[in-house]
């Protein structure tokens, strides 16, 4: 996938990129966090007796069981260690990164729960990377970013006392999308036919921004007050993402190549975030306990390749910039597994456990530690207080772990970027070999209901 300085897949991995390398309930660049109460019961959600407002995302079917006005907020810190090892067992850290993910909910139930109406704001999709601009991945990825926000008005109506269906439209706007990285300068000089030796390395930034609409739907079916069942499903959502790739610090026949040592030209590519369909089935043997299962599948397959167009028309700068041809990803599709169970202490706590499993969804083949997507599970505790009638505090801590994976797929970055060119030199960067990540999550949320519906 690195044979050549693609930066094409800089600019997909500068659309893709939110909160950092790991997934919640997504795998790859999936970052679901929709609330502490969420959290701490392992991220379930889908059969739809959490009676938690984020339920407008995780089951719109699941309002009509919300009475009154009830709002949420709250948000996700997450905390994320990432590393390398080479063939020589060199090792290279990944910068901690720390980062807030932010949610809200709110719902409205009218005709006495028989229709409710709600609006969440969430960042499902996304991660954040930063290798130091010393190390082996400088030439692939140094820092990547995006900064995104999914907006989704939903309504529910209750067909049966037993059964609700719900669905809402999705309005994603990537506002911040960016993606460094380092350029080999002695390797594209060579390629020009100009050598030079110790050139210092120029950096390339790519920005860029996106919106567009999707929907998801949801129904929820409780047969008795002891079990429930739930479906929902996410559709495909097709981002045309337009940018910009900036070129600066180049020197030698590269500087020549572009008209000085700095350079810009506008760029655009399509980004699609997958469709999805969850599964969610919940027990509860008493009015103290509950438990629930989910499982998603996510068509990862839909995105097969990375074309990023140029406003551009001089062959060998594009070679420069895109390697010469779309990228693929060979993305496979996904199952994800969750379970939880949330206890009834008093009328005051409550507390929760959970726990998840992801795998990775880009092969061996095309790795790219810009995304580490590394398969990963998460052990989650929490613990709710209702602080009054209507005000209620929840709290929740996860672990997760990730396998560690060693990737043997020859991505020797091609020093030029030019096709045929100068082939990667001794001491340049590399990215053989094994990748390991953990991560910790706390999260927090305020709920209050206004009391019931009308």
């Amino acid at each position: 996938m690195l044979k050549h300085l693609n930066y094409g897949l800089g600019m997909f991995l500068s659309f893709c990129v939110v909160t950092e390398s790991f997934a919640i309930g997504g795998d790859f660049i999936g970052n679901e966090a929709p609330s502490a109460r969420v959290a701490g019961q392992g991220y379930v959600g889908v059969a739809g007796v959490n009676e938690d407002p984020t339920a407008v995302f995780s089951n719109p079917g699941a309002m009509t069981s919300l009475l009154g006005t009830q709002v949420t907020f709250g948000m996700h810190w997450e905390n994320i260690h990432g590393g390398f090892k080479d063939s020589a067992g060199n090792e290279t850290k990944e910068r901690v990164t720390n980062v807030a993910v932010p949610n809200f909910a709110a719902t409205q139930s009218f005709f006495d729960g028989k229709l409710s109406a709600g609006l969440s704001t969430q960042s499902q999709f996304g991660l954040e990377t930063h290798w130091d601009d010393n190390s082996p991945m400088r030439y692939v990825a140094t820092n990547s970013r995006l900064r995104m926000v999914d907006v989704m008005p939903a309504l529910a109506y209750q067909v049966h006392p037993k059964f609700s269906v719900g669905v809402g439209a999705d309005y994603v706007n990537v506002f911040d999308a960016q993606l460094d990285r380092q350029v080999y300068s002695d390797g594209v000089n060579a390629a020009l036919g100009v050598p030079t030796l110790g050139a210092a390395d120029a950096t390339s930034s790519l920005r860029g921004q996106a919106a567009d609409w999707g929907y998801h739907a949801g129904l929820v079916f409780q047969p008795n007050t002891q079990n429930s069942l739930g479906l929902t499903y996410h559709s495909k959502v097709n981002l045309r993402v337009n940018g910009s790739e900036t070129l600066t610090g180049m020197s030698g026949a590269m500087s020549a190549l572009f008209g000085g040592s700095n350079y810009s030209t506008s760029a655009y590519t399509d980004l699609v975030l997958p469709s999805n369909i969850q599964f969610g089935y919940a027990f509860k043997p008493t009015d103290k306990w509950t438990f629930e299962a989910d499982t998603a599948w996510y068509h990862w397959s839909e995105g097969q390749d990375v074309n990023v167009r140029y406003a551009e028309t001089n062959a060998f700068r594009l070679a420069v910039l895109n390697g010469g041809n779309p990228e693929p990803l060979t993305l496979r599709d996904c199952w994800s597994f969750n379970t939880g169970v949330n206890y009834k202490l008093s009328d005051k706590w409550q507390v929760r456990s959970g726990f998840w499993y992801e795998p990775w969804a880009l092969p061996e083949s095309t790795f790219n530690p810009a995304f580490m997507d590394l398969s990963r599970y998460g052990v989650s505790v929490g613990a709710g207080y209702a602080i009054s009638e209507h005000l209620t505090i929840d709290a929740a801590y996860s672990a997760v772990f990730f396998h560690n994976r060693t990737i043997n797929n020859s991505a020797q970055v091609n020093a030029s970027g030019i096709p045929d060119g100068t082939p990667l030199l001794s001491g340049t960067a590399e990215s053989n070999g094994t990748y390991s990540d953990f991560a910790n999550l706390v999260a927090l949320n305020l709920t209050y209901r206004f009391g019931k519906g009308n």
